[in-house]
């Protein structure tokens, strides 16, 4: 299980993703958490600069779907204003809502290879990702104060296997992991 842990690409903010290298790399859609990786458990609506990205995203030819865990109204709320389609509720690390965003909620079949799922967890996001064999990047998330109990106790559970990523595969650590420990 630990070897599913680990993310294909890690990046301090979704600023900071080079879509450029992404696209050159193959990728072709792009499926993001919401929560603490795109805007703060606080926040309800996108950034000016948020919608900047996005456009960014969408002019550099990438499809952008949003893959929520959350069963919130604050969800649709966001989506809308955001003008995204979107899953929530999608239970992940379980497989059912990343593949149903990728089956139902794309507007093309993509292959396996050409998807990115991006979140600031290892627990759901990029165990999700994992397990549903498409490429994983992890976010440092946006403000881990603002975390709800769900998510205060899958870090507890993440920070368990980090050590044991950084004892059993200390170069991949250091490498992908290192720096985001230490948040």
């Amino acid at each position: 299980m630990i070897k599913k842990l680990i993310p294909d690409y890690v990046y301090k903010t979704i600023y900071d993703i080079p879509l450029d290298k992404l696209y050159s790399d193959g990728i072709r859609l792009i499926l993001t958490d919401l929560d603490n990786t795109l805007i703060s458990y606080a926040e309800e609506l996108p950034t000016k600069k948020l919608i900047e990205w996005k456009q960014k995203v969408e002019e550099a030819g990438f499809e952008f779907i949003l893959v929520s865990n959350s069963r919130k109204v604050r969800v649709d709320k966001f989506a809308k204003a955001f003008n995204i389609t979107y899953q929530k509720f999608s239970t992940k690390p379980l497989k059912r809502g990343i593949k149903r965003a990728i089956k139902k909620l794309t507007s093309k079949h993509y292959e396996k290879d050409q998807i990115l799922l991006i979140g600031d967890q290892l627990m759901t996001d990029i165990l999700g990702a994992k397990r549903c064999k498409i490429k994983a990047g992890l976010i440092f998330p946006v403000d881990k104060s603002t975390d709800v109990k769900s998510t205060r106790l899958n870090r507890k559970m993440e920070q368990f296997f980090l050590n044991r990523i950084k004892k059993k595969m200390p170069d991949i650590y250091n490498e992908k992991l290192k720096e985001f420990d230490e948040i």
